[in-house]
């Protein structure tokens, strides 16, 4: 009996009531996105994508993953073979058809054609004022350049896409880094331009892109292209315009630091999301309830909180129980001086709290307390382990102070004001009566280093320095089991993922170095 005939008889024998061939719902692409309601709808869609942190099921937090690719973590796990891809990405020694490369290329083009969608809708949609029309146009291109950083980022050549494609079109050649940013540059220029000021934004709406967090990423975009291609300036960005866009976001967008560091970092109810010196957080959140571990995707919950704290700690504690992922190099934790505030807000010594846990893959008796997994935050519904709702902060004003004194020191600014920047970082942690050091490149990184600590930004600090700095930073070897690699043959990128080269037709090359 053939396939066919065979569901056939099922239906014949099984089935008594008459098939219903409506759709569950009328709302299908063509003819939703009618109005401003459909677009809102639509823009959120957009901006869901933030929240993949397990896309096709796979454990990548952007931010974690960051962190194993550089040299403040090792791979962690309940042992070695736990997610061997991890392993491999510690060491430098991924493969073509490693599962989180390509989660990733899925999670970021998810993200872009969503965004693609939805700036093709919108100027045939109903809207109440053009402004508003202007607004979710500026927000989507600020979500479509972050999209696109990301993911050049991790894989350097991929295709540009700006529409939407269809199946027929899936062998797209990749273009060049300096498209893929010129892009990056012109989306987040357009966004600069429309979207409203943080200091003008009303509580009900804060986590949404503004003007001031497109003017952050603009900044980390145009230090990583310079630094990491050795290039004088971002694609239609010189010097002196990345300079001005610096200086209205540190004086005019009502963004500040916290008086204390740990205002920052406030892992109980009522937390203190979307505080000043958030320029841009995503929005994670237990309201889901999601179950389903069979597609996370569902999930809205912050999965590095999970991910990174401790296996099993005692039933009296605090803590809820983690999986040990990305544990932290006690070499970095040492890097921290006893009288820095930041070190006991970022990290956690279980055995200093009398607080005993079953010790993963590489243990180092050092967890991370900047989103660590509190019972207090254990979601009543759905499965706990996807509903953790510890905001991220993507980028932090703390970041745009060290990235502005980069600016000023290198790229034709004024050394006084990048002293200034730097040592009103550098002073916030420390006493009162702490003297910095004379601003200087390394100055800028040590200080990076600690300040955005297990943030997601020092492998990409590092590789902005160049093959060899990175290398000497990530190449680590003290002896089974702690041994980190940089992949230098590859210029520290992913590979393309070989799935999709396949489906290209094999228009998509391979990286080098795999």
């Amino acid at each position: 009996m053939s396939l066919i005939a065979g569901l056939l008889t099922l239906i014949s024998v099984s089935c008594t009531k008459k098939i219903d061939l409506y759709p569950i719902t009328s709302d299908v692409e063509t003819n939703f996105y009618k109005d401003q309601k459909d677009c809102l709808q639509g823009l959120t869609a957009a901006y869901n994508v933030l929240l993949w942190d397990a896309p096709q099921n796979q454990n990548i937090p952007f931010q974690l993953v960051s962190e194993v690719l550089g040299d403040n973590c090792f791979t962690g796990g309940a042992n070695a073979t736990d997610i061997p891809g991890t392993l491999r990405i510690d060491r430098g020694q991924i493969r073509v058809d490693d599962l989180a490369p390509k989660a990733f290329w899925y999670k970021y083009y998810t993200g872009i054609y969503r965004c693609n969608l939805l700036l093709e809708k919108m100027p045939a949609a109903t809207f109440d004022s053009p402004e508003l029309r202007n607004r979710f146009t500026a927000e989507t291109k600020f979500l479509r350049a972050y999209y696109y950083f990301d993911l050049v980022r991790l894989f350097g050549n991929v295709p540009l896409l700006t529409k939407t494609i269809s199946s027929s079109e899936y062998n797209q050649k990749q273009s060049s880094p300096e498209e893929v940013y010129k892009q990056i540059a012109q989306d987040l220029t357009d966004a600069i331009a429309v979207l409203p000021s943080y200091k003008s934004m009303p509580t009900t709406e804060l986590g949404r892109a503004t003007s001031d967090a497109a003017r952050g990423l603009m900044m980390r975009a145009w230090l990583y292209y310079t630094g990491y291609y050795n290039k004088p300036e971002l694609p239609g960005v010189p010097a002196t315009k990345i300079l001005e866009i610096s200086e209205t976001l540190i004086n005019s967008s009502g963004h500040d630091l916290l008086p204390n560091f740990a205002d920052a970092f406030v892992n109980t109810p009522p937390y203190n999301f979307n505080n000043k010196e958030s320029v841009f957080e995503i929005q994670y959140s237990s309201l889901a309830y999601s179950g389903n571990f069979s597609y996370r995707e569902e999930a809205n919950g912050n999965l590095s909180t999970m991910l990174w704290s401790m296996r099993d700690p005692s039933a009296a504690s605090i803590y809820a129980a983690g999986w040990s992922f990305a544990p932290v190099d006690a070499e970095f934790y040492n890097k921290f001086q006893a009288n820095d505030a930041r070190r006991a807000i970022t990290f956690i010594l279980p055995q200093a709290q009398s607080v005993s846990y079953t010790p993963g893959y590489q243990d180092s008796k050092i967890f991370p307390n900047k989103w660590a997994a509190l019972k207090v935050n254990n979601s009543s519904k759905g499965n706990v382990a996807l509903n953790y709702p510890n905001h991220f902060i993507a980028i932090r004003f703390s970041d745009i102070l060290l990235m502005a004194a980069e600016l000023q020191l290198l790229h034709g600014g004024s050394a006084g004001k990048a002293q200034q920047y730097f040592d009103k970082v550098a002073k916030r942690p420390r006493p009162t009566d702490y003297v910095s050091p004379a601003v200087s490149l390394d100055a800028i990184y040590d200080e990076r280093n600690l300040e955005l600590a297990l943030e997601g930004v020092r492998y990409w600090d590092l590789m902005r320095r160049g093959n060899a700095y990175a290398q000497s930073k990530i190449d680590i070897n003290r002896g089974e089991p702690f041994i980190s690699k940089f992949n230098a043959a590859a210029n520290g990128l992913l590979p393309i993922p070989d799935q999709e080269i396949i489906v290209s037709n094999r228009t998509l090359v391979q990286n080098k170095g795999y």
